[in-house]
């Protein structure tokens, strides 16, 4: 699959999301967000099947989450619940 990561900066959680996509064989490329205008670019030039946004600070445009499904990805705190707890 064709991805396009979507990013405000190369840190861990993009590293990490990179890291395991490639291994899982995924074509990858990683546009900064620092436009618009050129994270439009971006699509109509690597034509992804998936943009992937991992900790995105500005929302993605609509020109380009109507094209072409988007996930956001925001770490956050995680609960476990153990049945019977």
């Amino acid at each position: 699959m064709r991805l396009l990561f979507l990013t405000h900066a190369f840190n861990s959680l993009t590293q990490r999301l990179y890291v395991e996509c490639v291994r899982w064989g995924h074509e990858v490329s990683i546009e900064f967000d620092v436009h618009d205008s050129v994270t439009e670019e971006a699509i109509d030039l690597w034509r992804p099947e998936l943009v992937v946004a991992p900790y995105l600070r500005r929302p993605i445009p609509a020109s380009v989450w109507q094209r072409v499904p988007c996930l956001v990805v925001h770490p956050g705190p995680c609960v476990v619940r153990r049945s019977g707890a």
